[in-house]
């Protein structure tokens, strides 16, 4: 526990519209908490309700799939919220959530997050137009996960990460490539996957080692290997 940080929910973009000092009154009905990085804040099919609010830091959607590998579904940084769904609907949490860095979070019981939709219709729309847009997503991420096999899914998530490079602007790059782990989550595969189809890229000339990162050396190739349906 900590004491409040005054103005802290003015960094959450559900709050965006309020005033001062109605934004002060929800403050004060926050509990509020310094979260180090690595520490889990809520597990897969616990009965808490709470709807929690990133002032600082970012933490990490996950659930398990059925070869019991953990699978990233999303990362949740400063300026949002997490947790909605049970304080709406009463169901056990439907997801594990993790912080990924120091995390600064207030928290706002289920029945008073409810009371402040039905009291402020702005923020109602809002969570509606979120959870629209989870679900979007949620198909496009479910629709990858099943009819993708693991090198396809490591390659689109290099894909995901790849930024043009400054200093060769038809070139692309990764300047910081995650770790294996970190890739695994998000591609719903083992670490070892990721080595092989990262070797893969490497061997076929698609991709070049640099520094920290990756060096893409053709892109058109690697949208090819992430989409096609025949890769093995």
């Amino acid at each position: 526990m900590m004491d409040v940080i005054d103005g802290g929910l003015a960094r959450v973009s559900l709050f965006s519209h309020m005033d001062q000092a109605a934004l002060g009154d929800i403050e004060a009905r926050c509990n509020w908490a310094r979260v180090p990085s690595g520490s889990q804040i809520f597990d897969k099919d616990s009965d808490t309700l709470e709807v929690y609010f990133v002032v600082e830091g970012a933490v990490r959607i996950l659930t398990t799939g059925a070869d019991e590998r953990e699978v990233a579904l999303a990362d949740v940084i400063a300026g949002n919220y997490f947790g909605e769904l049970a304080a709406i609907d009463g169901m056990k949490r439907s997801a594990r959530v993790v912080a990924t860095k120091d995390t600064v979070l207030a928290s706002l019981e289920g029945g008073a997050f409810l009371d402040l939709m039905r009291q402020y219709p702005p923020i109602a729309i809002k969570v509606v137009e979120r959870l629209t847009r989870i679900v979007r997503s949620l198909d496009t991420r479910v629709a990858q996960l099943s009819s993708q096999n693991e090198s396809q899914r490591v390659w689109g998530e290099i894909l995901r990460l790849a930024q043009p490079d400054p200093a060769q602007p038809e070139s692309w790059q990764i300047a910081d490539l995650p770790n294996h782990k970190e890739i695994a989550a998000w591609a719903g595969t083992s670490r070892e996957k990721v080595a092989q189809a990262i070797g893969e890229l490497a061997r076929e000339g698609v991709v070049r080692r640099r520094s920290m990162g990756l060096l893409i050396c053709d892109l058109a190739r690697l949208q090819l290997m992430a989409a096609s349906r025949g890769a093995a």
